[in-house]
């Protein structure tokens, strides 16, 4: 061999360790396209990872929000790939997790907090949840110039409680994003229309008996609403003709990408109709917007970028009339009523560097909440939230082993006044307060608190590594919550090829 084809070899060689040095994380990450809806950003990048992953994790402490069990397991199984070919990409994923949690009350919803209204029942008890994950996408070049392309992203989900009052649940999230870009050198433009639908049905019985009956109570907004008997039907559990609580959403909408060497920026918006029960039984609406500007650079293993969110959603309830002539009941609509208002601002910030040897994140996030709620005339509850997060993590590679640390802060301030839009109308009673559970539910939430964590990871030959974890959070000056510690660990299998 001569010295010009040593020099190519040895080049080579180096290059290829380069490259199978790098994890999927870290190429994911590289792309700020593959952060965006635009399927078609994957191929600004020429790199293809993929890994599979086994772990289990185990959390607990009384440092929790209403939801969270005391403790609680889970295992699963995740596998991810970006595979590039001469004019194609194909990029996906797959996941499966069943948790198990225990004395589990408060929300009987999958995800707290998704909805404007939600659930509750009050008996600790044990609950089981299946999440089964994929998403799948691929990009491919019509021209040197123009590319086209679609993603599908989808999660189903069930949970089950194993103790009256029980409840079994039934979730769906799909997105659909078809979309095309134009690349020319350093300078590329991208767009996509954005198609989601989320479903989630709540089924409640009770199986034992009872000394006395079990209560329930339907939030409304800021923990006002309808406390009874959890069959009764202003919770709408156990309505004749209608299967369980059922809610259901659709949006639509689409995204604008633009790149110039290192500066990226993607605009998003999105219409959302909802609605809460079925058929003629539609109890409640929820129309929505949310629109969303998100700024990147990146240079030279620095990448810096800030994203800017503001959603607004509003929950109507409809005024329903139930008449029964002949043994058949006819449902009348005689219009609605607004009961809450919601305006989201969020600002989250964040910067990364990446070597050989060290990795380094900071991020933070600070969300402004304003709502009104006016469930019962005349009174409107204003409330103002904000809340803040911050952290860093840094992970230094050492030969096989990779030690990763991190901590972080967090805190908020909430205030509100009931006012009387009217003070001559004569009523006194003010609407009903679920107050105990509302103000663990805000100090959860405002609570001052750190954070701090620790992993590490044994990288074998050909990919394979062990990963342990642990983390900590505390939680300052708490008068609701039973306790102010919380703890979590994790180990991880994997396979990085």
């Amino acid at each position: 061999m001569n010295k010009r084809g040593y020099i190519l070899a040895v080049s080579l060689m180096f290059l290829w360790l380069a490259v199978s040095a790098q994890t999927y994380e870290r190429v994911f990450r590289n792309n700020l396209w593959n952060r965006s809806e635009n399927i078609n950003g994957v191929r600004q990048d020429t790199v293809s990872r993929s890994y599979a992953e086994a772990y289990g994790k185990y959390s607990g402490g009384d440092f929790r929000d209403t939801w969270q069990a005391s403790e609680g397991w889970s295992a699963g199984a995740v596998t991810a790939s970006i595979q590039h070919m001469e004019h194609m990409t194909l990029a996906g994923s797959f996941s499966f997790d069943q948790t198990e949690g225990y004395d589990m009350c408060g929300s009987m919803f999958i995800h707290p907090g998704f909805y404007p209204v939600d659930l509750l029942e009050f008996t600790p008890g044990r609950k089981t949840m299946q999440t089964y994950s994929f998403d799948g996408g691929v990009s491919y070049d019509l021209s040197p110039f123009w590319r086209i392309g679609a993603k599908m992203d989808f999660e189903s989900a069930n949970m089950a409680k194993r103790k009256d009052l029980r409840h079994t649940n039934w979730r769906l999230d799909m997105t659909v994003a078809p979309g095309f870009m134009y690349h020319n050198g350093d300078f590329a433009i991208g767009a996509n229309y954005l198609l989601r639908k989320t479903s989630e049905t709540v089924e409640a019985e009770q199986i034992g008996t009872a000394e006395s009956s079990y209560y329930a109570f339907l939030d409304k907004g800021l923990m006002y609403g309808t406390y009874s008997v959890w069959s009764g039907s202003g919770l709408h559990l156990s309505e004749a003709g209608v299967k369980g609580f059922p809610v259901k959403d659709l949006s639509n909408g689409g995204a604008l990408q633009m790149q110039y060497k290192g500066i990226f920026a993607e605009f998003e918006y999105l219409h959302t109709q909802g609605t809460i029960g079925e058929k003629e039984y539609i109890w409640f609406r929820f129309p929505g917007n949310e629109a969303g500007l998100t700024l990147g650079y990146s240079h030279k293993g620095h990448q810096a970028r800030i994203a800017l969110k503001r959603k607004d959603l509003k929950l109507d309830e409809s005024i329903l009339e139930k008449v029964s002539e002949n043994g058949v009941t006819t449902v009348y609509n005689h219009g609605s009523n607004r009961i809450l208002a919601e305006e989201t601002l969020t600002l989250a910030p964040e910067y990364e560097y990446v070597s050989r040897l060290v990795e380094v994140h900071a991020g933070a996030s600070l969300d402004w909440k304003n709502s009104v709620s006016s469930q019962m005339y005349p009174y409107a509850c204003y409330q103002s939230l904000m809340t803040w997060k911050a952290g860093a993590d840094v992970l230094m590679h050492l030969e096989e082993f990779d030690l990763g640390l991190n901590a972080g802060a967090g805190s908020g301030n909430v205030s509100e006044d009931l006012e009387m839009v009217n003070e001559v109308s004569g009523v006194q009673t003010k609407p009903f307060r679920l107050q105990e559970w509302y103000d663990r539910q805000m100090e959860y939430q405002t609570a001052s608190r750190v954070d701090a964590g620790l992993s590490l990871r044994y990288n074998f030959r050909k990919g394979i590594y062990l990963q342990a974890e642990g983390s900590w959070t505390h939680g300052f000056g708490l008068k609701h919550i039973a306790g102010a510690d919380r703890f979590g660990a994790a180990f991880r299998i994997g396979y990085n090829f």
